[in-house]
């Protein structure tokens, strides 16, 4: 339809598109018209309607070209659009009845690329699967009519390429901290048989309360799909990743790596966080190939003084050419990290995250808390956040140090420290939790080893009442026959 050019024509396609609830639209004309405010164009009625968060600028430019049809998908009402790729295009969504806020990645509903949709299907797998704090959540994959699309966690953040890009190399403690983030949410992935093969700074979402999000599982490799050929079937005809931050074997054949090859990326990304440039900031996409496969970046502390000679070798051993020369797991990493972290990590600059719109914040019921009761994003957070959800290193449990303890809210309280050492690792983690749920659940009892036990045994108990009852009994026809 063509753009509506008067206020009557814009508010009869507003009341088609469904986007405001009829009382309150009406409610919403009715108090500009007591006020004798009602706008002469529809630019003016649209800017007056965002403000009042009955609809978001998005659709106030969809409604501007005359458009008023497309803004329900399934149960979710659209509300914004948050980016578009080759995987399809993500949407932010609030549900009809729910009225919680989610992200809605939709595949593009013309694709006929089998490849594509296999890989769209095998991350929908995947995100299912997995519950971390570190990881970007999927609660559903949903169709539409001819539309797919996946219903994942929304998160108010900004990816870490985009932090660099603003404000150049981080903090060596604040980098530490997001890189130890990401590895402690991929110790969890490929525990649980899956590899990302696209970490990089622009998959990383940090949050209000910096926490890290590992996005975007549209790369992922299952152990059950390579078991079965899928993945040698649909990643042999294409180098997979991003250049610069590819490990060497997964630029040979994507198909067959291991989560080795996730730590050569993190490794790669902790560069980039440190440095604000990538391995091998010049040459075409071939070049980065090749040069990931023979060519040593310079090192990081002779591109930043800061950062101590022990980070660098940590760094260094993260960037091996040979998977078998790197760290064994991203447990390891995590471990190796925790010296160079920090339990004072400020805030992300707010500047980056600006407020949501009136529609949005609506939708979310509340209104983001003040920075100074806002949770900071101190090592220590990294734990609470696990334990909130209960994830953690399944493997090597044993027993928790000194100056580790569960408080009775389930969160870890890490003891002050002058040495950066005593920062909880993955597997005392698991340990604070196991010790949380065994101080909250009730122990069976125990049966006795004493020959003479203390309690009398369920069969004697009754036989013991019976006879009670008996007595009574006699005793009562006795009573009965001296009263006549």
């Amino acid at each position: 339809m063509p753009a509506p050019t008067t206020v009557p024509e814009l508010l009869d396609r507003l009341r088609k598109s469904g986007l405001v609830p009829a009382d309150r639209l009406e409610g919403f004309l009715a108090e500009l018209q007591t006020a004798n405010r009602i706008p002469a164009s529809p630019p003016i009625m649209l800017e007056r309607l965002v403000e009042a968060g009955l609809i978001t600028r998005f659709h106030a430019e969809k409604l501007a070209t005359g458009k008023y049809k497309g803004f329900q998908l399934g149960s979710y009402l659209i509300l914004d659009q948050l980016g578009s790729g080759g995987m399809g295009q993500v949407f932010l969504a609030e549900h009809a009845h729910m009225r919680r806020l989610v992200a809605l990645k939709v595949f593009p509903p013309n694709s006929y690329d089998m490849v594509a949709r296999e890989r769209f299907f095998r991350e929908a797998r995947a995100a299912g699967t997995l519950d971390h704090p570190n990881i970007m959540r999927v609660f559903d994959l949903c169709q539409e009519g001819k539309l797919l699309y996946l219903v994942m966690e929304y998160v108010e953040g900004v990816s870490l390429q985009t932090l660099v890009g603003h404000f150049g190399p981080l903090e060596v403690a604040t980098a530490c901290h997001y890189a130890r983030q990401v590895a402690f949410g991929l110790h969890h992935a490929h525990e649980m048989g899956f590899v990302h093969r696209d970490i990089k700074p622009a998959n990383l979402l940090l949050d209000r309360a910096g926490l890290v999000k590992i996005l975007d599982l549209g790369l992922v490799r299952s152990e059950a799909d390579a078991a079965s050929g899928l993945t040698k079937q649909f990643d042999n005809k294409s180098i997979l990743g991003t250049a610069d931050y590819v490990a060497p074997e997964q630029a040979i054949d994507s198909s067959k790596v291991d989560s080795r090859a996730d730590i050569y990326s993190l490794g790669a990304t902790l560069y980039f966080l440190l440095t604000g440039r990538p391995l091998f900031p010049g040459g075409r996409t071939a070049q980065k190939l090749v040069w990931q496969q023979i060519k040593e970046p310079m090192p990081v502390d002779g591109l930043r003084p800061e950062v101590s000679r022990e980070l660098a070798a940590v760094v260094h051993r993260m960037l091996q050419k040979r998977p078998s020369d790197r760290f064994r797991t991203a447990a390891e990493v995590f471990d190796a990290l925790a010296p160079f972290d920090s339990d004072d990590i400020p805030l992300p600059n707010p500047s980056l995250l600006p407020e949501p719109a009136a529609r949005v914040a609506m939708a979310r019921g509340t209104t983001p808390a003040p920075a100074s009761s806002r949770t900071t994003g101190s090592t220590s957070h990294i734990v609470v956040a696990a334990l909130r959800t209960g994830t953690g290193s399944s493997s090597g449990i044993r027993k928790g140090r000194t100056g580790d303890s569960v408080t009775d809210s389930g969160k870890l309280a890490v003891m002050p420290s002058s040495s950066h050492n005593q920062i909880p690792t993955l597997a005392s983690q698991t340990d604070a939790v196991a010790a949380d749920d065994t101080q909250r659940t009730p122990q069976p009892d125990r049966v006795s080893d004493s020959p003479t036990p203390s309690v009398i045994p369920a069969p004697m108990t009754l036989i013991v009442a019976l006879a009670v009852a008996l007595a009574l009994a006699l005793l009562g026809i006795v009573i009965l026959l001296l009263r006549t």
